[in-house]
């Protein structure tokens, strides 16, 4: 076996980003990845801008105050007619408005008494409350790159990117193994939870579905060989240990698959395979729910980002935090316990087996306990959180 960082460095060797684009709306682009950073077609602002509501004037007029100025003019924001503002005169500016001719600072609104003759009670130094044209961005900077968030599709709309470039989403093939597996289970056979869970966590990529196949050798090569074939990506949970049934590997071996990775130091998810085809690959993961998940946090969803051209380890975030109980330590394998963390204290969840899936749904982070090493309550951990839960930890 080898230990979690080698199996992630064997993966993470093979994640070559896909070089396929398409374009794409910017209103249909959320989470999509650009293929090539988006630049300003323009400065912005493209005009020297009020930043706040006040009067504009020469900012050396104001040396001595109080002051009274002549108003000659009031611009509002999209205003195109800008009158020339005389020494010792001033024009109203609500925030966002151009700067007229002849003025260089704005006094907020708040330093003044009157209106049509405004008498201006502190000084203010040239540039003040303005904002320069191109003071945030200069034509041809790049403003927005990789995964499109809803922030970085506003900058797209600013600069007049309404139709973006972004990389194809891979497509993943979720196929789970186990002749115990039925949707109308008997007494001795259970559900399919692990298909949906999969196909949640890949919500961002094409899914082919590919369903539960029984533990046969022809069910399972005509699965598996159709993902490959119409798939970037296959995922299998089940039948990757050592027993009679585990036919997975030898399954993807017969298709032409080189396994790079079987068996890792890690308790849950110590069966994980990986393996590739060309440009192809495959992750094997347990049967066991908790198992799956693990191991499609650690490994598989940081591949998937990767091959969408982002970072391998963008979307396994690092949180330091105290521990509020002990957590045991296995003499053979790093342990990845499922927890809960809020603010800077991280809770032990109950572990009753890797099939738990209940205690799941409370854990938003893991803890990792290196072999032989107890963690005590009150130690400060390291926290793994996947994208997803980082906005329910706080």
């Amino acid at each position: 076996m080898i230990t979690i960082d080698e199996a992630r460095d064997a993966v993470r060797q093979r994640a070559h980003a896909i070089r396929e684009t398409e374009r794409v709306p910017l209103d249909l682009a959320l989470h999509r990845v650009l293929a090539a950073p988006v630049r300003a077609d323009r400065p912005d602002p493209p005009f020297d801008r009020a930043s706040m509501d006040g009067y504009a004037l020469r900012a050396d007029e104001t040396a001595s105050v109080p002051r009274d100025f002549e108003v000659v003019a009031r611009i509002a924001a999209g205003a195109h007619v800008l009158p020339e503002v005389e020494p010792g005169k001033a024009a109203w500016v609500n925030t966002g408005a151009p700067i007229p001719p002849g003025t260089d600072a704005v006094v907020p609104v708040e330093d003044t008494r009157g209106d049509a003759k405004v008498q201006v009670l502190r000084a203010v130094k040239k540039g003040e409350n303005v904002l320069a044209a191109g003071a945030l961005v200069r034509p041809g900077d790049a403003v927005a790159e990789g995964l499109l968030t809803p922030e970085r599709i506003a900058i797209c709309a600013a600069v007049g990117a309404l139709e973006v470039v972004v990389r194809r989403r891979p497509r993943i093939a979720v196929l789970s193994t186990g002749s115990e597996l039925s949707e109308e289970p008997l007494a001795h056979q259970i559900r399919n939870s692990n298909g949906p869970m999969l196909k949640a966590l890949f919500a961002r990529a094409e899914i082919l579905d590919l369903g539960a196949v029984p533990d046969e050798a022809g069910a399972l090569e005509a699965a598996f060989a159709k993902g490959l074939s119409e798939a970037d990506l296959v995922v299998s949970t089940g039948g990757v240990s050592k027993g009679e049934f585990d036919l997975v590997r030898p399954t993807l071996e017969r298709l032409g698959v080189t396994v790079h990775v079987h068996g890792v130091q890690l308790q849950p998810g110590k069966p994980l395979l990986f393996g590739t085809k060309g440009e192809k690959a495959a992750f094997g993961l347990p049967g066991n729910p908790v198992s799956a998940l693990v191991c499609t946090d650690l490994f598989v969803l940081p591949f998937v980002a990767a091959r969408s051209g982002r970072g391998f380890d963008e979307v396994l975030l690092a949180r330091r935090a105290r521990l509020t109980g002990p957590l045991a330590a296995s003499p053979k394998r790093r342990r990845v316990f499922p927890c809960r963390l809020q603010g800077d204290e991280v809770q032990p969840l109950p572990w009753r087996s890797s099939a738990d899936v209940y205690s799941l749904t409370h854990s938003n982070a893991y803890v990792t306990v290196d072999i032989g090493y107890h963690l005590a309550q009150g130690a400060q951990v390291t926290c793994l959180v996947p994208e997803r839960s980082a906005s329910r930890t706080a």
